[in-house]
């Protein structure tokens, strides 16, 4: 019996070795918010693929099926994009396995003269628009502004608050451009920095500092692999 056990765990082996695997690059700066043992186990249940993190050569490498290693390649995909507009810990653990939220009080408090707002956003309500024009919930009547400039959005499929810019002259989020609005959405966090104006033209508090306080989260749920970063 032993010896039967023994080809099957060798059997079992050879097949793992045969496996396709995959190094996937990341970003040097991003290796200590991603590469945590808790990430890595999220990553392999949610997935299924295996995962090493190899931090000295800011690479992950995955072993499963090809369908498995697909699938962790999207999840650190969206991960590496979301994280071009600040990165932490919390945040790559909310990229990983969302938190789902179906309501939370925002509040964004302006760093300077701009006026503050705050609104509960729901499934209900999952809108908070700022623009030049009465109708936003916060109105900001400058020249440099949009109509509709910016929307911080609740998104019930994936259980968070995303930015959408809506503005000719461009949001910035932690000092980096928001892509337009039909290009995609960005995931915001609780302290980012939401600036209606480029930074780099000289003034950078012209904005709010974003607070997220959920107040209502659904059960965890296995994310399935996002048809959209």
């Amino acid at each position: 019996g032993s010896e039967q056990a023994s080809d099957n765990a060798n059997g079992l082996l050879q097949a793992w070795f045969k496996l396709p695997s995959e190094t996937v690059p990341v970003p040097k700066d991003i290796v200590e918010y991603l590469m945590t043992p808790e990430h890595r186990q999220i990553l392999l249940e949610e997935t299924g693929a295996d995962v090493e993190w190899v931090p000295d050569n800011s690479q992950v490498q995955l072993k499963g099926s090809a369908e498995q290693i697909k699938k962790a390649t999207r999840l650190l995909q969206r991960v590496l994009m979301h994280c071009n507009w600040g990165k932490s810990e919390t945040k790559v653990r909310q990229l990983l396995k969302p938190r789902m939220i179906e309501s939370a009080a925002v509040r964004l408090s302006p760093m300077n003269t701009l006026p503050p707002g705050s609104k509960t956003l729901s499934l209900a309500q999952p809108q908070l628009s700022i623009g030049k024009v009465s109708g936003n919930d916060i109105v900001v009547p400058a020249q440099i502004l949009s109509r509709q400039h910016c929307v911080l959005e609740l998104d019930p499929d994936r259980g968070a608050i995303y930015a959408i810019d809506c503005s000719t002259n461009g949001t910035f989020l932690n000092g980096l451009r928001l892509p337009p609005k039909t290009s995609g959405k960005v995931l915001v966090s609780h302290g980012d920095e939401l600036l209606l104006s480029d930074p780099a033209t000289g003034n950078e508090e012209f904005g709010y500092i974003v607070s997220i306080q959920p107040l209502n989260v659904k059960e965890e749920l296995a994310l399935k692999a996002p048809r959209r970063i």
